[in-house]
């Protein structure tokens, strides 16, 4: 699909002619609602916001969008354009908004190292990497908020940890001080296990105050979901582990259902949608 690494060939690889983006009633596993055909190459990330907005990546086109009522109403990045700098991305790969809908984060991506930051209107606001000596981000393939802490976590896929940053997500001011002009971000947590040889997808349970991940297969380690704390006093604790009764295949996205009792996670191969009962 990329030749060279970065640049997605079209013309060997077109646009998707069937619909992509698919709403299924949880109860019962129909469809109830499609759309998205002759849009989009290699969708990736997705997400809603608490306005019901959908946004989305295409690693493809290295471009991140929103949508409101099937309409697209902002685009971040350069349509088939890679880079790093504040209006491009290479290959993003997740996207997360705020409560408040005030601050998008991308995970930025196959190609780059780093999580981008931007206010409600897209304007790039700062960045967030990783020193040599920290350990770059390989893959950042995942990204959540826990705004009760004021971090940014995400999935760093090949080093198999998560790392949380530092950030002011309940400021309103995030203004052209110092920190954003150096573009300085502080490491304030990295959650890893010997078992999360790679880490694929987080999500933040905000009611139990938890995080859930999977990893990926790995040589000898097979893929498995963890659920870790996240209360201040035993932040990054392992609960406890979990997989379906006849494993995953390869696991790629986790989701919560808004009331917690359900985890969702999709895997590629084979392409299906897992479904977990969240015990207390």
């Amino acid at each position: 699909s990329f030749p060279d690494g970065r640049n997605f060939d079209t013309t060997k690889f077109g646009v998707i002619p069937e619909n992509t983006i698919l709403t299924v009633n949880t109860r019962t596993g129909r469809i109830i609602e499609q759309w998205g055909n002759n849009t989009f190459y290699m969708p990736h990330g997705l997400a809603v916001d608490s306005e019901e907005n959908l946004w989305l990546t295409d690693v493809g086109m290295h471009q991140v969008f929103k949508y409101s009522n099937g309409e697209r109403v902002l685009t971040l990045g350069e349509s088939f354009v890679p880079g790093n700098d504040e209006s491009h991305f290479c290959k993003p790969t997740d996207v997360v908004v705020s409560n408040d809908g005030s601050k998008i984060y991308v995970a930025d991506g196959y190609c780059n190292a780093r999580i981008v930051k931007f206010d409600s209107k897209g304007k790039f606001v700062k960045e967030y990497s990783m020193s040599e000596d920290e350990q770059p981000l390989v893959i950042p393939h995942s990204i959540v908020l826990i705004e009760a802490l004021d971090l940014v976590c995400v999935a760093d896929r090949e080093n198999g940890r998560i790392v949380c940053f530092d950030d002011e997500i309940n400021n309103d001011d995030d203004g052209d001080d110092e920190t954003n002009e150096n573009n300085q971000s502080q490491v304030k947590a990295i959650i890893d296990h010997p078992l999360m040889r790679t880490v694929y997808a987080i999500h933040y349970d905000p009611i139990k105050h938890r995080l859930y991940a999977v990893s990926g297969r790995l040589r000898q380690s097979r893929a498995m979901g963890f659920t870790f704390s996240v209360h201040p006093e035993s932040f990054g604790q392992l609960i406890t582990t979990w997989e379906p009764n006849d494993k995953f295949g390869d696991p790629h996205d986790l989701a919560l259902s808004v009331n917690g009792r359900s985890l969702y996670v999709g895997e590629i191969r084979p392409n299906r949608i897992d479904s977990f009962n969240v015990l207390n």
